[in-house]
């Protein structure tokens, strides 16, 4: 009989992006109202300089948000996460540089002020798009961020593999 060796995938990787129907109609609705009135034939004033900026700077925002992602790669070096279009470098935490790592249920609101690349004076930075699922992390410099994920029974898993294959003892594993 012969004995099945299993390793260690290379990496976890995620792409989230904000993909909710609210979001979108929160971008939609105001340009569309503002839209309507400009070329309404029951409007007869001219058309102000505010009629034209208002839709293109709200389109613009939208589309900021349609375009954002948030990547996050895990491998046996590090950690990678990048927040695009507001991050254009990607930012690089080693495993020794970290004091703790772990999986925790998260409230957007009341932690960080809602989702996207937010900062808390007591719990750090956080990196999120939806949900309420992430991998806090506390660097050994004091340093805490959190990442939000969606695929949190994935990134567990790998998890628990990685601190078994490699014993890197600042996984918090259930």
């Amino acid at each position: 009989m012969q004995k099945l060796v299993t390793t260690i995938s290379t990496s976890y990787y995620e792409s989230q992006k904000f993909n909710k129907w609210w979001m979108r109609l929160i971008f939609i609705v105001p340009v569309g109202f503002t839209l309507y009135g400009m070329f309404n034939d029951k409007i007869n004033q001219p058309i102000g300089w505010q009629m034209i900026i208002a839709p293109i700077i709200i389109a613009a925002v939208g589309t900021l948000f349609f375009f954002a992602n948030l990547e996050t790669r895990i491998d046996e070096t590090g950690i990678t996460i990048r927040f695009f279009p507001f991050q254009r470098v990607y930012y690089f935490v080693r495993w020794d540089e970290i004091e703790n790592c772990e999986i925790r249920k998260y409230s957007p609101l009341m932690e960080y002020g809602g989702w996207g690349l937010r900062y808390s004076f007591t719990n750090g930075k956080a990196y999120n798009v939806a949900g309420n699922k992430g991998m806090q992390l506390t660097l050994k410099s004091g340093k805490k961020f959190l990442i939000g994920t969606q695929k949190t029974k994935e990134l567990d898993a790998y998890l628990i593999q990685l601190k078994a294959e490699k014993g890197f003892s600042c996984i918090a594993t259930k």
